[in-house]
């Protein structure tokens, strides 16, 4: 019997480009004028409106043949969470996420997707998620899915946030990006802020130095303010070389000048910018463009008031996306898989926003053959209803806690519940907890789905999601924000429902054989698996690396996991090649990453908090460049000084 395996370090497509790159965009450049170039480097941008997408455009510069590029950002809550991705763990379902999401892209007349999840500024553990391997990973596949079908994407997300001035870069973020762009070998990185600030890609010293000289990232670095930045055009000359000594190469603000075009030509014209730093800024935008195929095959235009966000459209691949994502939490009594029949069926309540997901699910489950009723809607206020407090069986639908009373009252009659949690909130209390069944983390409702989840829900299918942000319950250690589940073990407390959990109906997995072995700068992880459940599987054994003392900001970090499918019985034999970069720390100094010597330990587990095999070893002291893969050190065609 075959074993279906998936590993992080699984690469979607091979690297455009060819010898012939680099001197077909030095022929573009060479064609562009002074003029062109500094209409290269700024987007023209409306005014967002609330609740609506707003449309950005690259000009296009037809003399030379470039065309007119577009991207919509979302506002705040615009844009679907990248968690409900992450948490299927799976670089090739996300790959093909990336393919799908281009052509609904291509479909709306743009050819730009800001990717969330990773990035300089961070839009929060509901976003972003909390570990920089998983993130970087998944995203950096659903990114190199876009550019096989002509979409560039740009890391940073589209959620500007509240605040003015950008969080600081913390080293997760930056590994995350780092590891982001290499996955994806290619695309640019979106700075984007409420107010311009004087570091849009937060407060990191030396980024433009680590990203050009450390990397040799080739790519553009766009900078977008959702409100243009204050003074005139002479005064914004400090925020001008802030940004340049960022690496910022393109601009977008809803004001005529942008962020800073008129300091930009009053610095050539007095050689405090030289020009040499236009031309590079250029060609990095045209180089990112190229290398996504936007240049030559731009999408077909679509008329501004038949323009959407691409979010707006249906995912194809959304139930794919439900069934390998959505987690079980818990699951008491073997509650699930469900069981109803016409005399005694499955009631399912919707609450407040669930009422549309809770109906489409209910149907779902009825095509199964499973009786079901639609309970009639609460009076509130934490009152039940009375055909939900006589049923044996009550599913539950909650997008936050405003359900929470309601829950604990369906819960109260002594039936057995299952709720279904439909939002992207990792620390919601769960009063309830102890009072329900089951618990499916299921994410935010985007109008699709519902027969995957049935199929989990009545046992069609196992669950396989697992978490990739630690569940707090509303409780967490001092610089949980930052640090995530590394905070939790710092602390010694035990979370709610750990990173990386999640549960099987019938699949049981059991561990064997943890070996690992050094191959240079890399270590190479192996061992066994085998499921001794009852039913098929999804397993995602994950490998953590314990550092020595004072080497690091936590204890352990994620450093590697396979996604293996086995039948009941069934065992393969798995192994995880573990790259230097997530062993040591990057040395902003010496533009390296640096493995400090001591004793280390890799460890093996379901889960963060549940780790069953270990094996020590000693590394010596390493070095390694910071360089990314080759397809992004070429070589430019313009000298940056």
């Amino acid at each position: 019997m075959a074993v279906s395996v998936a590993m992080i370090g699984d690469r979607g497509i091979a690297s455009a480009g060819g010898v012939e790159r680099p001197a077909r965009l030095a022929a573009l450049l060479a064609r562009l004028t002074p003029e062109d170039k500094l209409a290269l480097v700024q987007l023209r941008m409306p005014r967002p409106q609330a609740g609506q997408p707003t449309i950005v455009a690259l000009p296009g510069i037809p003399r030379v043949g470039l065309p007119t590029v577009r991207m919509a950002l979302e506002d705040a809550g615009g844009a679907a969470s990248p968690l409900a991705l992450m948490a299927s763990w799976d670089v090739g379902l996300a790959h093909r996420v990336g393919q799908a999401s281009a052509r609904s892209v291509r479909a709306t007349g743009q050819a730009i997707l800001p990717v969330g999840g990773v990035g300089p500024t961070g839009a929060g553990r509901a976003r972003d998620g909390e570990d920089p391997l998983l993130a970087g990973s998944v995203m950096g596949a659903m990114a190199a899915g876009l550019m096989s079908g002509h979409v560039l994407p740009l890391f940073g997300g589209d959620d500007a946030g509240t605040g003015a001035t950008p969080p600081s870069m913390t080293e997760d973020r930056m590994l995350g990006l780092y590891l982001a762009i290499g996955q994806a070998r290619g695309g640019g990185i979106l700075c984007r802020a409420v107010v311009a600030a004087a570091h849009p890609c937060g407060d990191m010293d030396g980024m433009g130095r680590t990203i050009r000289d450390g990397w040799r990232f080739g790519g553009m670095v766009a900078e977008v303010a959702d409100r243009e930045a204050d003074g005139d055009g002479a005064s914004r000359l400090p925020f001008l070389l802030a940004s340049i000594a960022d690496g910022v190469d393109l601009e977008g603000a809803p004001a005529a000048d942008g962020l800073y075009v008129v300091a930009l030509r009053q610095a050539l014209r007095t050689g405090a910018v030289p020009w040499t730093r236009l031309d590079a800024m250029a060609e990095r935008i045209l180089r990112t463009l190229d290398e996504s195929g936007v240049i030559d095959r731009p999408p077909p235009y679509v008329a501004p008031h038949g323009a959407s966000s691409p979010a707006s459209a249906r995912d194809p691949l959304l139930d794919e996306e439900v069934a390998e994502g959505a987690v079980l939490l818990q699951n008491e009594n073997a509650v699930l898989p469900l069981g109803g029949t016409q005399a005694a069926p499955v009631l399912v309540v919707g609450t407040n926003g669930t009422h549309d997901a809770a109906r489409a699910v209910a149907e779902a489950m009825r095509r199964t053959g499973l009786g079901v009723r639609v309970a009639a809607d609460s009076p509130g206020d934490g009152v039940v209803a009375a055909d939900a407090a006589k049923a044996d069986r009550v599913l539950v639908f909650s997008d936050g806690p405003q359900d929470d009373r309601l829950i604990a009252a369906i819960a109260g009659n002594g039936g057995h519940v299952v709720v279904v949690l439909l939002s992207d909130d990792p620390d919601r209390p769960m009063p309830w907890l102890d009072l329900v069944d089951g618990v499916v983390q299921a994410w935010s409702w985007r109008g699709g789905g519902a027969s995957a989840l049935a199929a989990l829900l009545t046992g069609q299918r196992d669950f396989a999601g697992r978490l990739p942000a630690t569940f707090t319950g509303g409780r967490a250690p001092a610089d949980f924000g930052r640090a995530g589940y590394k905070a939790f073990d710092r602390a010694h407390v035990a979370p709610l429902f750990p990173f990386g959990y999640g549960l099987s109906n019938r699949a049981r997995f059991a561990y064997s054989d943890l070996r690992v072995t050094r191959d240079g700068t890399r270590l190479v992880v192996s061992f066994g698996v085998t499921n001794a459940g009852s039913g098929a599987g999804r397993d995602v054994p994950q490998v953590y690396l314990d550092l020595p003392a004072g080497a690091g900001d936590a204890p352990k970090r994620l450093v590697g996991w396979r996604t293996v499918q086995l039948a009941p019985g069934q065992g393969a034999h798995l192994s995880v090649g573990i790259d230097a970069h997530l062993l040591g720390h990057w040395n902003a100094p010496t533009l390296e990453w640096v493995v400090p010597a001591g004793d280390y330990a890799v460890s093996l587990g379901p889960h963060s908090a549940n780790l069953v095999r270990q094996v020590a070893l000693h590394l010596p002291e390493m070095h390694v460049p910071g360089t990314l893969p080759p397809v992004l050190a070429a070589d430019s065609t313009v000298r940056d000084e």
